[in-house]
């Protein structure tokens, strides 16, 4: 134990408030939405008749009690009081004998809720209770009291402090329980809409963690358990948020849009490639043009590196969503401008983009193009090794065997790092193709497709061995949200 908790000293408490205020500020954040759940939960489940099949929970299972089953939900981690700060949270780190501190919260709970309601019984400056649970008949006493000590009892008999199972848990204490998972979930899901992905977990679960009627209270009740979502999401710290590091504002003169890459012929989306797009086309608003179209300006106006790091920061912030969102894509391709290349090292610029957006390398690819490799002189070729030595994926985009094969030998590729490649579109469907990319696989290389526009293109690059491809087939250009959006789809 640290010195904080050697610090530490227990208090004895003498008022609901101040054995509430003796939690962790977290934990009191979590308390008052699990309170809010508990009511919601409770109120559709008297509706349902849930839990009247035992003596007890008929007993505790009325709606005359539903201000009280807030109150469940509000004190069910009241036993967390009576230990220090730092084993209020579970930590994945604790020991074995740290771990059975944290549990004793549950028991405890119980007890420490037992002598609060005696005192309050009391007049003040009459003895205090003891530190021990008194027996009693009192059904809303009862009720607080199984909240706390039967919370994290499951359905299967795989919780604590007990190992109780199915109806001999309180009705209230699952209810609790529940809640209190589904806030759990919900507060730490990295999704674009954690509530839904928890809902969807919990489910799941029925028959196994959780009584299959109270599932069944859960999903009636999931609008007013979305209310609540909706209403302390704001509050929720666990909550991944993603920040984007580039505004993308509906009036901004460029930014990105992405066409899907698909892995086969069934469509299945791996990646996406990112394309810029520049606006303000004079006379014709809402317009874009492509990159392309406007590098001779930016080369002139000495603006290709300030609008190169601005498309590679928009595209970090997607790779972010993408991993916050837990989606199934492996990268994302970013076309770079050919010019980009011809600038000083940005290596710096390269080291500081993923401190600024810490995301893992390997999921954003750029092009470069394989006319500008071929063509390169010494100190563009010993810049290009520098990005790839220093994690940069670089994709050698539009590889023409013929017409770069002399210069770009597979030699010569392998020494300067490459390891993704990507073919010119017009060699699709040749003999001749297929044989230097069956070449480059067997020297390791991952080839990646384009102007994937028909269906023959899709069957003959996969049996090419083509990892991912895009085109008219694997779909239209898509903004930001609409990526996220689809995606999210086809993953459910």
């Amino acid at each position: 134990m640290d010195e904080m908790t050697n610090n530490w000293k227990r208090t004895e408490y003498e008022t609901w408030e101040e054995a509430f205020h003796g939690l962790a500020p977290a934990v009191r954040q979590q308390s008052v939405r699990v309170a809010a759940y508990t009511q919601a939960l409770y109120v559709q489940a008297c509706e349902l008749g849930f839990g009247k099949e035992t003596r007890d929970g008929a007993e505790r299972m009325k709606g005359k009690y539903a201000d009280l089953a807030y109150k469940c939900g509000m004190y069910h981690q009241l036993g967390k009081a009576l230990v220090p700060p730092e084993y209020q949270v579970w930590n994945d780190a604790f020991t074995e004998e740290e771990k059975a501190v944290y549990k004793k919260y549950t028991t405890d709970g119980r007890i420490l809720v037992s002598t609060l309601q005696e005192l309050g019984e009391k007049k003040r400056g009459e003895k205090k209770a003891d530190f021990a649970e008194q027996p009693t008949k009192n059904i809303p006493w009862l009720m607080i009291r199984e909240s706390c000590e039967q919370h994290m009892e499951r359905w299967d008999g795989n919780g604590y402090p007990a190992q109780k199972s199915t109806t001999n848990i309180s009705p209230v204490a699952q209810i609790v329980g529940l809640a209190k998972e589904l806030d759990r979930l919900a507060s730490e899901t990295k999704s674009e809409d954690p509530f839904a992905e928890a809902m969807q977990i919990l489910i799941a679960q029925s028959g196994h963690a959780w009584n299959p009627a109270l599932i069944s209270v859960l999903e009636s009740a999931r609008s007013k358990c979305r209310a609540v979502y909706n209403k302390y999401i704001y509050y929720t710290v666990a909550v991944p948020k993603t920040v984007p590091l580039v505004d993308k504002r509906k009036d901004r003169p460029m930014g990105l849009k992405y066409r899907p890459m698909i892995s086969n012929t069934a469509g299945n989306v791996v990646a996406y490639e990112a394309v810029p797009w520049f606006g303000g086309i004079l006379g014709r608003s809402g317009e874009t043009e492509p990159a392309s179209a406007v590098e001779e300006m930016l080369i002139r106006k000495k603006m290709v590196e300030s609008v190169s790091q601005y498309f590679l920061y928009e595209a970090a912030d997607a790779v972010l969503r993408i991993e916050n969102c837990k989606l199934n894509l492996q990268y994302v391709l970013l076309q770079m401008m050919p010019s980009f290349y011809q600038l000083n090292t940005q290596l710096q610029n390269f080291n500081q983009l993923f401190k600024d957006q810490p995301i893992p390398k390997e999921k954003l690819l750029l092009t470069v193009p394989a006319d500008l490799v071929a063509n390169a002189n010494k100190n563009t070729t010993a810049l290009i090794e520098r990005y790839i030595r220093n994690g940069v994926r670089l994709v050698l985009d539009g590889y023409d065997p013929e017409k770069q094969g002399e210069k770009l030998p597979v030699e010569k590729l392998k020494s300067m790092g490459f390891v993704y490649v990507r073919f010119a579109p017009e060699l699709h469907l040749k003999q001749e193709t297929a044989n230097a990319m069956n070449a480059l696989r067997a020297e390791g290389f991952d080839l990646i497709g384009a102007g994937a526009d028909s269906h023959d293109i899709v069957g003959w690059l996969e049996a090419c061995g083509v990892s991912s491809m895009s085109g008219t087939i694997s779909g239209v250009m898509v903004n930001e949200d609409e990526l996220i959006k689809d995606s999210l789809i086809r993953e459910r």
